[in-house]
């Protein structure tokens, strides 16, 4: 009797898993091969910057470069990245597909939980750009409150990528595609350009908020057809 029971119970919880794999690979060919290549040349970029130089002059070497137009533009376009954000798009998912009201809530909790497990508990302590080398020797922009410590990985790279990236998988085959990928860009080099973190915090959170972006979806939408 044990085993007739075991049996049928083994078998659908395989059958699940291979559900939710089955989706994540549907929704990972709904996005244009454009979006993609464009995060492959994020990420290769990231890889070959941080094995020829360290974070701290490879970030001193950016701060560089800034101007008042640019000054203006990443100071408003870092909130992106603010995990408000999820908490606008559950709100207005919520009466146009509710399930994705779902996701976005799921994405929202697991981003603030792995924020706090790398920031304030693994990587507790890690000094920002502006505590490790002072106000002296970066570009600061006015009206922005700096933040010291706490630097790996970047929360609101994290957000970002998890936000845009669930849109880019909810919007499958569409040009609007474009649109999120580069908000998400805007709002993890924003966090650089601002001096809240070095490169390799923004490269890391990025990962992480494609990969949270994709579990999120997995959970909700795991049959093995299009979304919309």
């Amino acid at each position: 009797m044990k085993t007739s029971i075991t049996l049928p119970l083994k078998r659908k919880t395989n059958f699940t898993f291979r559900n939710h794999i089955n989706a994540l690979a549907n929704f990972a060919k709904g996005i244009r091969e454009e979006i993609v290549a464009t995060y492959a040349i994020f990420f290769i970029a990231s890889i070959l910057l941080l094995i020829f130089f360290n974070k701290a002059d490879l970030h001193l070497f950016l701060n560089t470069f800034h101007t008042t137009f640019l000054d203006i533009f990443f100071k408003y376009t870092t909130f992106l990245g603010d995990g408000v954000m999820f908490g606008v798009l559950t709100v207005v998912f919520f009466f146009v597909k509710r399930k994705m009201s779902y996701v976005f809530m799921v994405a929202g909790v697991l981003t603030l939980l792995v924020t706090h497990l790398f920031k304030k508990i693994i990587f507790k302590g890690i000094p920002r750009p502006l505590g490790l080398f002072g106000e002296e020797q970066l570009h600061l922009v006015e009206g922005v409150k700096m933040a010291l410590w706490n630097s790996f990985p970047s929360g609101h790279t994290m957000t970002a990528f998890a936000i845009f990236a669930t849109l880019c998988l909810y919007f499958k085959n569409c040009f609007s595609q474009y649109l999120w990928i580069f908000l998400a860009v805007v709002a993890g080099v924003s966090r650089v350009y601002l001096s809240q973190h070095f490169w390799i915090d923004i490269f890391v959170g990025s990962f992480l908020g494609v990969l949270i972006a994709f579990v999120s979806m997995g959970i909700f939408f795991p049959e093995k057809r299009r979304i919309h």
